[in-house]
């Protein structure tokens, strides 16, 4: 399976580049979603809401990794994510 699997076939090469553009820039890591991922690797149930919000979080999570964004952890997440790791991590060296 592919990043491009369940984008429409019927798009031009420009508008599945726009979309696959546009789920890495919008993808943020989040702790509880890594938590549900693991959860649902190990067989664990997850309401029909979070396994949604899992696909569409593990396909943005797909496309910033293949546009070249380390996607191992909060520090490496852009927007209010990253800020608040930043404040953390600063909060725990004191």
């Amino acid at each position: 399976m592919t990043i491009r699997d369940h984008i429409d076939s019927g798009m031009s090469d420009e508008t599945i580049a726009s979309v696959l553009r546009s789920r890495a820039e919008s993808w943020n890591y989040s702790a509880e979603m890594e938590n549900a991922a693991k959860l649902a690797a190990n067989g664990g149930h997850l309401s029909p809401e979070t396994r949604l919000a899992l696909g569409f979080y593990t396909e943005g999570r797909k496309a910033a990794a293949a546009s070249g964004r380390d996607v191992t952890g909060p520090a490496n997440s852009t927007g209010e994510d990253r800020i608040a790791a930043a404040y953390r991590s600063l909060s725990d060296a004191s």
